[in-house]
């Protein structure tokens, strides 16, 4: 997509908005948010200001896509038996010598159970047409039942391509992404386009980064016409990296507040009326460029935490998602494959050899 193309696409939602059905919704955006890899899972998603190099990383902070590349992040993740699949794919191109990370998010959640017609609305007496009490008032009254064959089951699909690059304004480098979602709910369909922009900053050897993400604002058009705006957040991170001396041992320790003036919610740490601060925090220690542990807890008060394991053009990361007492939704596991191209050619050359 040529630029002149993507900003004549910006405008129109913005117009869109502007004219025609619209209103503010708070989860519109959320798979930007939720998938993400393995490694930046166990550290509690406060990696805001610790970028390591992943091409999955401009997905927390736009600006991390300056670091040249040749690796390829793969990652799924699958709960309630399946039911709901998330699925991340990170790399990076060269265009006229300008890196731009590429990230194509997908979640698919189907068998949603669909009982809007399966209430037999007849009254207190069970029998249609007798006008009684309760009758065609649409709750389930005494003598009332639910017809289990008027039960239907439909899915939702979520595709989003998130590509990030770096520029900078009177010489203050920052990052843009540029984010597009398309929507799928049963028969109804939604396109939207959103905008995050980061920096960062080193101050006395800690790392300080800020995004603002939907900024100034992003929305989705479904296909009635009806537009959702979501309205920006900002997110706040600090990194501070250690190497010890005497053993071969990095740490790198991390934190990081989300500030939303309208998405608060019953996890919120902190907040008042719609506007909500949360933290999370990360550790990683990495033994000899090989082994990394890590632990974290994330806006949501999950426990996080994994392990990866690095070769020479290929590694593996792990993550473990503890439940939180509210949720009830059960603890879950994040894989992520991580690969270099050279790697990839040199095993399909040594295969042709032998």
């Amino acid at each position: 997509m040529k630029f002149s193309k993507l900003k004549y696409l910006i405008l129109s939602l913005f117009l869109s908005f502007g004219f025609s059905n619209g209103f503010w919704v708070n989860y519109g955006w959320e798979l930007f948010e939720h998938v993400t890899d393995a490694r930046t899972a166990a550290l509690g998603n406060a990696s805001t200001a610790y970028n390591f190099g992943s091409p999955t990383s401009s997905l927390i902070n736009p600006i991390f896509s300056s670091l040249p590349s040749q690796n390829i992040k793969l990652t799924h993740q699958s709960r309630f038996a399946g039911i709901l699949n998330n699925d991340l794919a990170g790399f990076q191109i060269q265009k006229k010598g300008r890196p731009i990370q590429f990230n194509i998010l997908y979640e698919g959640i189907g068998k949603i159970p669909d009982t809007r017609n399966m209430l037999l609305d007849w009254g207190n007496d069970g029998q249609f047409g007798t006008h009684d009490a309760g009758e065609g008032n649409g709750i389930l009254d005494e003598g009332e039942r639910l017809d289990k064959d008027q039960i239907r089951f439909f899915s939702q699909h979520q595709v989003g391509i998130h590509a990030a690059f770096n520029h900078s304004f009177r010489e203050m480098p920052f990052g843009m992404g540029v984010k597009v979602l398309s929507y799928s709910l049963d028969d109804h369909f939604a396109l939207g386009v959103g905008i995050d922009l980061g920096m960062m900053k080193k101050v006395k050897g800690v790392h300080v980064g800020i995004v603002a993400r939907n900024f100034p604002s992003s929305g989705l058009i479904w296909d009635n016409g009806t537009v959702e705006g979501t309205t920006p957040t900002l997110s706040v991170g600090l990194h501070h990296p250690l190497e010890l001396i005497k053993i071969p041992v990095k740490l790198h320790s991390m934190f990081n507040l989300d500030i939303s003036t309208s998405n608060r919610h019953l996890d919120s740490q902190m907040g008042f009326g719609s506007f909500s601060i949360d933290a999370s925090f990360g550790i990683e220690g990495i033994f000899k460029d090989k082994l990394f542990v890590r632990l974290g807890r994330n806006s949501v008060n999950n426990s996080t935490g994994g392990l990866g394991v690095q070769w020479d053009g290929f590694g593996v990361d792990y993550a473990f998602l503890t439940t939180n007492a509210t949720d009830g939704l059960g603890n879950h596991h994040l894989i992520s494959l991580n690969f270099s191209l050279d790697w990839v050619r040199s095993k399909l050359m040594d295969k042709q050899l032998n």
